[in-house]
């Protein structure tokens, strides 16, 4: 005879862990959850985004963003492109939203799309990384005639070997000795005349002539593109001046202008601007300067380990974490006995953390209070402090009960990826192999950790075409808010600032050129081009399976929600051995109080899952209770 009819539930949800077995989750726990978020045990669909630039830089090819703080504290969103800068300065303390610039660069400086983009805020300046020098440093030798002060002329450099550039190239020139011809150090922009020779004009600003030269000697020749440093009062940007005098002895030259180098990435840290240099080498400028000594502020990571930096974090008092692709250390830069122009402290050192792991993705690296996130070959990692505020690395991956989804990430182009902490929870865009979709393996996918419930929490995606370029925290009105950056990409591609969890009606993302003209004031209607309508979001709970996987009937299921009128539910069973899924219920709500869901199954299997798709509104899922009846034998002859 059959059993008396049982019931289990879920209360409500913390996480979802889609890596392991169904059955064997934990309360709580659903299989999967997409455009999710759980809060006070609820699972609700996400809020649409809102588009808050429109179609003006449409045409626009944009490389990069960042975050500048102005002098009356707002936050300003900076969008570079190939060859200028635009601050969008969302609505915030009380001042209306406004589009700033454009901002130009220097004649010949240029980013390409897909180049090097870092922005840094130090010193009331903004500077540009663009990345680091060539490897290939040739001697060389210049010939010119001779040049009067204040006229222009040409400079012919030859080099020892074939230099490979192009005309256009940024070409850093040096003399190798302090003496008058050191005049032509610094960064310009080559025309090429040969495999071995290239040229450039030069104005001289000496004050006299500078005298005519025939392969004169000892000068260098590498390729890099030197930072670009904004002047916030001037709003003019200039190149970073790549003078530098090699010393010819082993003590440091006095009095001497050496300049902040082509990196692939900096950061600001106690008054000193650090940058990557090369693959295993980090340089520091002076204090409250951008003045660098590369051969004495700087620090030898890992060499000769085939190793490469990723990316840095400032961490605790003097130091600051460098993950490499393999391994991570703290680097402790010592500023008790600074002495400008020379190395730093004695007490200066590299400390290993581990070397059982490293980062993919510079800008994956995330602090969280006493914790660091960031992504590695095996997923998301967590690294955490000690009592001796030493950090420690952990094998085991933050990110193994969603192992399954990494398996889905496009690793050619996952280095792009980016991730922040907002609201008590971690985001991480990367890129999913979609070859219909997303071609270029942009960041179509955002994953998200819950810090509160300790779980993972859902998987987000947005329409086709807005992509994840960047992840920004800043001010929006009278808090502080998520921005999704989409780069612009010409007119078949539209980007622009969208701030995230706005509407209740669905994304606001558009192909055409709807919308208000920047500078607007708020409140105007933006949802004049195309905005879907619903967030594509469900959640799959856990196998319920009575605590037995014995043979059950399962009769009907019992759906609490939260919603208002007009929502609109589907629901699916899926029985398990044998297995069959049947849509057991659609359904609109028609009142706004808290209603409960009770459709027949009528289906037989040894568990049942639920897949809940939230196709119109915001409804919110409190908990899901079934109802079945245990066999004390098969339902059906096994003869």
């Amino acid at each position: 005879m059959p059993s008396e009819l049982q019931a289990e539930s879920d209360q409500s949800y913390t996480g979802f862990a889609s890596r392991l077995d169904p059955a064997n989750l934990p309360d709580g726990i659903l299989q999967a959850a997409q455009n999710i978020r759980l809060q006070r045990g609820i699972a609700q669909p996400r809020k649409g985004c809102q588009r808050l630039t429109d179609a003006l830089l449409n045409a626009l090819t944009m490389v990069g963003s960042g975050v500048w703080v102005d002098s009356q504290g707002r936050d300003n969103i900076v969008m570079v492109f190939t060859d200028r800068m635009y601050l969008f300065r969302p609505e915030q303390q009380g001042s209306s939203p406004a589009l700033l610039g454009p901002y130009t660069f220097p004649a010949g400086s240029v980013i390409a799309a897909g180049g090097v983009v870092d922005c840094v805020q130090a010193l009331d300046k903004l500077i540009i990384f663009r990345g680091k020098y060539d490897s290939s440093v040739f001697p060389a030798s210049v010939t010119n005639a001779a040049i009067s002060n204040g006229a222009t002329g040409t400079i012919t450099v030859t080099t020892t070997g074939q230099h490979g550039y192009t005309t256009g190239d940024e070409v850093t020139v040096r003399h190798g000795i302090f003496d008058v011809e050191s005049a032509l150090d610094g960064s310009h922009t080559i025309t090429v005349t040969s495999p071995t020779e290239f040229t450039f004009s030069w104005t001289n600003t000496t004050g006299s002539t500078f005298q005519a030269h025939t392969n004169k000697t000892p000068f260098t020749a590498v390729r890099g593109k030197p930072p670009l440093i904004w002047d916030s009062t001037t709003g003019v940007f200039s190149v970073a001046s790549q003078r530098f005098v090699n010393p010819s002895s082993g003590t440091a030259l006095t009095n001497i202008n050496v300049s902040l180098p082509p990196a692939d990435f900096g950061f600001y840290y106690q008054n000193r601007v650090i940058c990557k240099y090369s693959d295993h080498q980090l340089v520091a400028s002076d204090i409250l300067s951008f003045e660098t000594d590369l051969f004495f502020n700087n620090f030898l990571i890992n060499q000769g380990g085939n190793d490469v930096i990723v990316g840095c974090l400032p961490w605790i008092e003097n130091q600051f974490l460098v993950f490499m692709r393999n391994s991570i250390y703290v680097a402790f830069l010592e500023t008790t006995s600074f002495v400008q122009g020379t190395s730093p402290g004695s007490k200066s050192q590299i400390t290993v953390v581990t070397t059982e792991l490293g980062c993919l993705a510079r800008r994956s690296i995330v602090n969280a209070g006493q914790f660091v996130f960031f992504l590695s070959a095996k997923g998301v990692h967590l690294l955490t402090p000690q009592l001796d505020l030493k950090v420690i690395g952990n094998t085991m991956p933050l990110s193994e009960p969603v192992a399954d989804f990494f398996q889905t990430v496009n690793y050619t182009t996952v280095s792009n990826s980016v991730a922040c902490y907002y609201n008590n929870r971690f985001y991480i865009a990367m890129p999913v192999i979609d070859a219909v979709n997303n071609p270029n393996g942009k960041n179509n996918r955002i994953l998200i950790y819950n810090a509160l419930n300790k779980n993972w929490e859902s998987v987000d995606r947005y329409p086709v075409g807005l992509n994840i370029d960047n992840l920004i925290v800043g001010g929006y009105q009278n808090q502080e808010r998520l921005f999704l950056m989409t780069n612009f990409a010409g007119v078949n591609q539209y980007g622009g600032v969208f701030l995230e969890e706005e509407r209740e009606d669905g994304d606001y993302y558009t192909g055409g050129n709807a919308g208000v003209i920047l500078p607007f004031a708020l409140p105007a209607n933006l949802n004049t081009g195309q905005s879907l309508s619903y967030i594509d979001s469900f959640v799959r709970t856990r196998e319920f399976t009575m605590k037995t996987l014995s043979e059950k009937r399962f009769s009907r299921g019992e759906f609490q929600f939260n919603n208002i009128i007009n929502d609109i539910v589907g629901i699916d069973a899926t029985m398990h051995d044998p297995d069959s899924t049947q849509e057991i219920l659609g359904y609109q709500f028609s009142g706004t109080s808290d209603g409960t869901l009770r459709p027949r199954i009528a289906g037989r299997g040894s568990s049942v899952d639920f897949t809940i798709r939230f196709t119109s509104g915001r409804p919110a899922l409190k908990g899901v209770t079934v109802y079945g009846i245990t066999a004390n034998r098969p339902m059906v002859s096994q003869e």
